[in-house]
């Protein structure tokens, strides 16, 4: 849905500018021609149809046009200025075909190492590259054969709704009138800025750097949290509890939770893998998100306090979904040799945490162990009586497990007949004193006689990570973002002061997260490599794919700007958009510096060609970029899995915007300063002086 929206407001989008229906079809055929040749090479590479696909899709929209605009403008207005439609189909299309093929390639060059990145991280994008990699090849192709073919039959000059004595006329003649005194505009303040070339990039840099600071009011996660309208409630109750009281605690659970009108049923499952009747779990099903006023994580905070009432159980309430998989917002794990040193580092860190505002159901793996009674054989005795440690292990076997002492047969079956102490006699540990062990001698003594007997507690469990005990420590987040708990908990640890051999680091969510983070760096840093090595392959130069580079940072002013505004986080999809706007705002700065190329190639000067080609190029720029504003609107909207998409299309549009606005200023200033460092530059300078 989201994907045929965005192509209808981009067609409605180029309406508006071209005042033509036939250009306006044009290039909204191309659209669609290019996503359904997209699924040609998704089936042949074994994709399928899903989110992160579909999503590629959507995403691609606005650029998959842009190819299709720029060609479509340069032909329209060549036939408008009276070149025969044939001719200026061809001429049109070369003139662009290097800034075209050079946008192409660039967002190739973005989306092929996010497709091949390392990690979990990888697996999730490595379809969502590679299809916006085949549907942005498609679109060059359509853009150089279908548009152009089209155009040449379909173009005339005159034509258009701007061409008549209707309303329809009228404003579109209006609507030309406004942007002519915008382009005239921009050019008068172009000139002014080419004059004080300085005073743009350093509002630019004030900018900048005022975004950046932003950052520190925007939180980070690995995920975006998704509303799947699950959440499950987990009990611990303590040890020895019976089957009989874990049920009722969980009915009473499942009863508090029920009562709510946005639950549509609830699940109960007494007994757990780990610790067996002493857990239990609760699944809460929500109605469908119209049908209820509470998102998932607004629900669970309201639960959370209901439930703080029953006694003796450990609850934990945490979110079901796919992304999740079951694993608590916040995990840390506590390493050391030594156990009595590990046992108390944990401690510290375990009160860290619940310091810490906003994180709760706090626990720790580090929990007491079930009653046990612990039986040490004393040897020498044991000698004197002709016994063995072995023997009197069996006896306890036998009295507690049981020993077979036949088979009953009746009726055709056959039933093992055990013997073993009665009930009551295995449940009170004073019988284990007087229990009888007869002797090789006939003489049967209590077992006190031959060992020593002592309560206590066995360890629950024994964790190890790296060849070291560890403790875990797992909460939930209810109120903030994973990075805001992480800072908390870095300085509170900081201040402990812990030994040398004990290591605190993150697990789960956390170090998903870090891996994601460091393997997106990778990716932005070689999509920025490779940027560099097309661009100086397609311009021909060294130092003038460093002046479409300056535009890069630029996209960090609108994606501060973005994320603060509309309340989005820092994860692995804000950041994934933000790679894939390198691959789109360095095309306006293209398609400006190959116009100026051009020029300058006629026998125009520095100045006068970036005055003339930086107006000329100003209607494809605008257009190209609001055709991805618009197409990525649905994304940023409502619907199913929008939490997933929104912060994506969020970023772009933001880092879109912007840095449209601040390249046609800085990338025509960075160009004159830049320019005195090539051969070209330095010639022409010299005549100049000459």
């Amino acid at each position: 849905t989201n994907l045929a929206l965005g192509i209808l407001l981009a067609g409605v989008l180029l309406f508006v500018f071209l005042h033509d229906w036939r250009q306006t079809l044009i290039a909204a055929v191309a659209m669609p021609i290019s996503v359904v040749a997209t699924f040609m090479l998704m089936q042949s590479s074994g994709f399928t149809l899903n989110v992160m696909s579909l999503m590629a899709l959507g995403i691609s929209v606005g650029t998959l046009v842009t190819n299709s605009i720029v060609v479509l403008e340069n032909i329209g207005r060549l036939v408008q200025e009276g070149v025969e439609p044939f001719e200026a189909a061809e001429r049109g299309t070369k003139e662009v075909a290097i800034a075209v093929l050079a946008s192409t390639l660039t967002n190739v060059v973005v989306f092929t190492p996010i497709a091949f990145m390392s990690g979990v991280i990888g697996r999730i994008f490595l379809q969502f590259g590679l299809t916006v990699v085949y549907a942005t090849m498609f679109s060059l192709v359509v853009s150089f054969t279908l548009v152009p073919m089209l155009a040449a039959r379909m173009i005339r000059p005159g034509q258009g709704v701007g061409h008549g004595e209707g309303l329809g006329a009228r404003l579109a003649r209006g609507w030309n009138r406004a942007y002519d005194g915008l382009a005239a505009a921009y050019g008068r303040s172009l000139a002014w800025s080419l004059d004080r070339k300085w005073v743009p990039l350093v509002v630019t840099s004030v900018v900048l750097v005022g975004s950046l600071l932003l950052f520190r009011f925007v939180g980070g996660e690995f995920i975006p949290t998704t509303d799947q309208g699950q959440c499950q409630v987990l009990i611990e109750l303590p040890e020895g509890t019976s089957l009989a009281r874990s049920g009722e605690v969980a009915d009473r659970v499942a009863r508090i939770a029920g009562a709510h009108p946005e639950v549509e049923g609830v699940m109960v499952k007494v007994g757990g893998e780990a610790r067996g009747i002493e857990d239990a779990a609760v699944l809460v099903r929500l109605k469908p998100v119209k049908e209820r006023s509470l998102g998932v994580n607004a629900f669970m905070n309201v639960l959370r306090p209901e439930l703080a009432g029953i006694p003796d159980a450990r609850l934990s309430v945490s979110a079901v979904g796919e992304a999740r998989a079951g694993q608590s917002d916040l995990e840390i794990e506590i390493l050391a040799d030594d156990p009595t040193q590990l046992l108390a580092a944990a401690g510290s860190v375990y009160e860290v945490v619940r310091s810490v505002p906003g994180l709760v159901e706090v626990q720790t793996s580090d929990q007491p162990g079930k009653p046990e009674l612990n039986v040490t054989p004393r040897r020498l005795e044991l000698a004197q009586q002709g016994l063995t440690a072995a023997t009197v292990g069996g006896i306890l076997r036998a009295a507690y497990e049981g020993a077979e002492a036949g088979v009953f047969r009746q009726d055709g079956q056959e039933y093992d007949i055990v013997v073993s102490y009665d009930q009551a006699g295995r449940a009170d540990p004073a019988h284990l004193g007087d229990m009888p062990v007869a002797t090789p001698s006939g003489v049967t003594i209590p077992l006190a006689d031959v060992a020593d007997l002592q309560q206590g507690l066995g360890e629950a469990t024994i964790l190890h990570a790296d060849k070291q005990r560890k403790v875990d420590i797992t909460a939930s987040i209810a109120d903030g973002t994973l990075s805001d708990k992480r800072a908390l908990i870095d300085e509170g640890v900081a201040r402990l002061g812990l030994p040398a051999g004990v290591i605190v680091r993150y697990a789960g969510t956390a170090k998903m997260q870090d891996e994601s983070f460091a393997s997106i760096l990778s990716a932005l840093v070689m999509a920025i490599v490779l940027i560099y090595i097309v661009m100086a392959a397609m311009l021909e130069s060294f130092v003038h794919p460093l002046t479409v580079m300056v535009t890069l940072p630029l996209g960090l002013v609108g994606m501060a700007l973005a994320l603060f505004f509309s309340g989005a986080t820092i994860n692995i999809m804000s950041l994934m958009a933000l790679v894939m706007m390198i691959g789109i705002v360095v095309n306006n700065a293209i398609l400006m510096l190959d116009h100026t190329a051009q020029l300058r190639a006629a026998g125009q000067g520095l100045v006068p060609a970036l005055l003339s080609a930086c107006p000329t190029k100003l209607r494809p720029i605008i257009m190209a970029n609001l055709a991805i504003v618009i197409g990525m609107v649905p994304q940023a909207l409502g619907g199913a899995g929008a939490e997933f998409r929104t912060p994506m299309a969020v970023v772009q549009i933001g880092g879109v915007l912007v840095s449209t606005v601040f390249t046609l200023y800085v990338v025509p200033a960075v160009y004159v300063i830049f320019d005195r460092l090539t051969l070209a530059g330095r010639r022409e300078a010299r005549e100049a002086k000459a």
